[in-house]
């Protein structure tokens, strides 16, 4: 691989004026500019780029920190949050953090460090992790978080209304006629989770409708869980008919567990997710679901975090982005309650 002082001595010119030309500055004598890029172009010359931008004070690399970076939420973010800086000429690293793996926190620090990272976007939950939060605000580089459990000072946040989404989940559900409607939570120790429980909650209350605890199973918003949490519900003695699961991923174990009892969806079980994850259009039926519009988390995620980082005054910055319910094939009237029925 050539080097920078083979290009000067091929040019006939002090790397100086190499780096000058390389970078676009004014100052060189055309005829001496076409000289430098055609040696260059001879010695198929790369400029260290990674260099050049530390010179400039910037690294043009963002980090993103996730969850079990296999699950179909820190795929999509990562794809849309990487489209997203690309735009702006930034470049992405992908850390996996797990609150109770304090070695991958280690990993964070050291790859933070070493990369001369200018941001950091933390996906949900590392963003309650105080020694992530603590380390980034020590070494003074600005980061976003999505969904937090609790809006921090001096921070940058992205929200979605969890709760009205959870509301407007339910009261489909109760639209279409089904008054045993049973809720699959997601993790109880996140802040979304509870607020999804609180919306399922509180719209069977406003509309009369009993919610006894035997129609509320705890998940872990993984697809095994779903498939577990559903089993237990569709074997009482008077079963659901219709379930909102917190995510995409339990209502797809949900669906799993339906199949394998021999009931159908939608003809005799409705089953709603939250997210609209890619996995909710690769099960059959294709799934309705709370749409949680990743892509406008990931924008306003990098445009909050490229603020911050052009202007630590513009730090403090919550947003909150509303969802809708997008209606497919997974929910219909209860049996019971269809035109012909006594």
């Amino acid at each position: 691989m050539s080097t920078i002082h083979e290009v000067a001595a091929r040019a006939n010119v002090s790397i100086k004026t190499v780096s000058r030309v390389i970078n676009g500055e004014s100052g060189v004598a055309e005829p001496t500019r076409q000289r430098v890029l055609t040696a260059i172009h001879e010695l198929d010359y790369v400029p260290n780029l990674s260099a050049q931008r530390l010179k400039r004070g910037r690294s043009e690399l963002l980090a993103l920190v996730l969850p079990r970076v296999e699950s179909p939420y820190a795929i999509k973010l990562f794809a849309d949050i990487l489209a997203q800086a690309r735009k702006h000429q930034y470049s992405v690293l992908v850390f996996e953090h797990c609150l109770d793996q304090p070695r991958q926190h280690k990993a964070i620090e050291r790859g933070v460090r070493n990369h001369r990272v200018d941001g950091v976007i933390i996906a949900p939950p590392g963003g309650d992790n105080p020694d992530l939060v603590n380390f980034l605000r020590a070494v003074q580089i600005p980061y976003v978080v999505i969904s937090p459990n609790r809006l921090q000072d001096h921070a940058c946040s992205i929200q979605i209304t969890e709760y009205l989404g959870a509301c407007e989940a339910t009261r489909y559900l109760i639209s279409l006629g089904h008054r045993r409607i049973a809720h699959i939570t997601c993790l109880q120790s996140e802040r979304f989770g509870r607020e999804r429980l609180a919306g399922y909650l509180d719209t069977l209350s406003e509309n009369g409708l009993p919610a006894p605890a035997t129609l509320v199973s705890e998940g872990d918003n993984s697809v095994e869980s779903g498939y577990r949490a559903a089993n237990v519900l569709l074997s009482q003695p008077e079963p659901p008919t219709a379930i909102f699961a917190g995510n995409d991923e339990m209502a797809v174990g949900a669906i799993l567990a339906a199949y394998q009892l021999g009931i159908h969806i939608p003809d005799n079980l409705s089953v709603i997710g939250f997210d609209d994850s890619a996995i909710s259009l690769q099960i059959f039926p294709h799934l309705t679901t709370v749409v949680q519009p990743i892509g406008e988390i990931a924008r306003a995620s990098v445009e909050c975090l490229l603020e911050a980082i052009e202007d630590p005054n513009a730090y403090e910055d919550h947003r909150l982005i509303p969802t809708h319910l997008e209606l497919r094939n997974s929910c219909a009237i209860p049996k019971d309650r269809r035109p012909g029925r006594p």
